[in-house]
């Protein structure tokens, strides 16, 4: 199947077609680093690295922007209540979501750009607009004029009745005009800059608009990021840039659905987050790839302990059947996909349907499985077998095939094991239940083969 995407913008899903023959850029909403990232804003980050990676098992190389917001009222606020500098608090925090990008397997983007980098080029940008027209200056605030953008709305149906409103207090000629720039007001401290119309800061649709024009170009791929980005952020940001250069921004826009939480979308306004930190002290961070990766990414996921258990119990499925192959030993140079590797491609070709492609490999686990306990496994089977092991990792990236066959198990596990294999048989079953039960409370799991007790690590 050829790569399609569902666009935001169409509604439906379109064959993907590349505005270079195989270079795709895309920019994906960053973080707004005054706090730690939580759980549900993962969910949209895994989705971006999901995206790249199947970008790239096309055969596509991959120039992306993920950005980091540092100029925010939330910023703001904690700078000038708390005792810490602008620049601690914000480094200190795009710190930390890198590294936890980086411990769940999310590749690192090309560039991470810094709002409060590049305050000259939204000031060029934004004298840029009003010299086209479509912005003007209310008291040294700028804003974008919508009335003159007669393509304004095209992700949502514009009702100047019903939608809310940004920014209504700052004298602006239209309910649905926007701020591109924000004067200097009290509460700001020091944070602020020059400009033109006297000090103040850009506003948060402006900073996304210049920083995926001046890294990536005029026009690009795709553009991604949480379903609630799509309006106001995302028309107000398309609506700069297409106001201004008189083409189309972005040729695919694709959103993330929400992390639900008790019927209610995760987020730290409502006080109902769950740290990233919090969770590593209790799941491997593979466990919450998976779980991030389990649904379609268009669909609301629900979070719940239980769904996390059930992740890890997968990969130790997976680890389990990855044992049964020493994978540095198996040639598969040259080797064709079989059907099941086409299979879960097409999957992920569809849309990113990971639901899909995790049913196609738990289908290839169990067929092979089944020759392996009819001992009937051949060379060939172990040859498809490491290829759709590499395969499904360079999507879901949860499992170090390194260590297939080499882990290295700790002393008093092994005695727990041969005791309850004693025990098995002299047919203490209670006895052996109960070793094996210690053995899994230690962080192992033990499964009864043909060939023995076979051990394998908890995810």
């Amino acid at each position: 199947m050829k790569l399609q995407f569902y666009n935001s913008v169409t509604s439906e899903k379109e064959e993907f077609q590349s505005i270079s023959n195989n270079e795709v850029l895309v920019y994906g909403c960053g973080p707004t680093v005054y706090n730690s990232p939580h759980i549900g804003n993962f969910r949209t980050f895994v989705f971006y690295d999901l995206l790249n990676r199947v970008l790239l098992q096309n055969g596509y190389t991959v120039k992306n922007v993920i950005n980091i917001t540092d100029i925010d009222d939330k910023i703001i606020d904690r700078v000038n209540n708390e005792d810490i500098a602008f620049n601690d608090l914000t480094q200190k925090y795009e710190r930390i979501f890198l590294d936890q990008s980086d411990s769940l397997n999310i590749l690192p983007s090309t560039f991470n750009p810094r709002a409060s980098e590049h305050i000259s080029e939204m000031i060029h940008f934004i004298k840029s607009l009003i010299a086209k027209g479509v912005a003007y200056n209310v008291d040294g605030n700028i804003f974008f004029d919508t009335k003159e953008y007669s393509k304004y709305g095209k992700f949502v149906n514009i009702d100047d009745d019903n939608l809310s409103r940004e920014d209504n207090e700052l004298g602006k000629k239209h309910p649905n005009d926007f701020a591109l720039w924000k004067a200097w007001k009290d509460s700001d401290g020091e944070i602020t800059w020059a400009s033109d119309w006297g000090n103040g800061r850009p506003a948060w649709h402006t900073e996304c608009a210049v920083l995926g024009t001046q890294l990536l170009g005029e026009s690009i791929d795709i553009h991604c990021g949480g379903i609630d980005l799509k309006f106001p952020h995302h028309e107000n940001e398309s609506a700069q840039v297409e106001a201004l250069l008189g083409n189309q921004f972005a040729n695919y826009w694709l959103h993330a659905e929400h992390l639900i939480f008790d019927s209610e979308k995760m987020s730290k306004s409502l006080g109902n987050t769950l740290s990233v930190s919090d969770l590593l002290k209790k799941y491997s961070p593979e466990t919450l790839r998976l779980f991030l990766l389990s649904s379609h990414y268009r669909s609301k996921v629900s979070f719940s302990d239980k769904k996390l258990d059930d992740s890890s119990k997968m990969i130790d499925k997976i680890d389990r059947f990855i044992n049964n192959f020493d994978l540095d030993t198996i040639d598969i140079d040259g080797v064709e996909y079989g059907s099941f590797h086409l299979s879960f491609l097409d999957a992920l070709n569809d849309d990113l349907n990971t639901p899909e492609a995790l049913g196609v490999f738990f289908d290839f686990i169990n067929t092979i499985n089944k020759n392996i306990d009819n001992e009937s496994m051949t060379e060939d089977l172990k040859i498809q077998s490491k290829i759709f092991i590499n395969l499904f990792n360079s999507i879901f990236s949860i499992i170090n095939t390194s260590l297939s066959n080499k882990e290295s198990i700790p002393k008093n596990i092994q005695h727990l094991a041969s005791a309850r294999e004693e025990m098995r048989n002299k047919s203490d079953w209670n006895e052996a239940d109960k070793l094996r039960q210690k053995i899994e409370s230690l962080g192992w799991l033990i499964e009864d083969t043909k060939n023995g007790q076979k051990l394998t690590q908890k995810k």
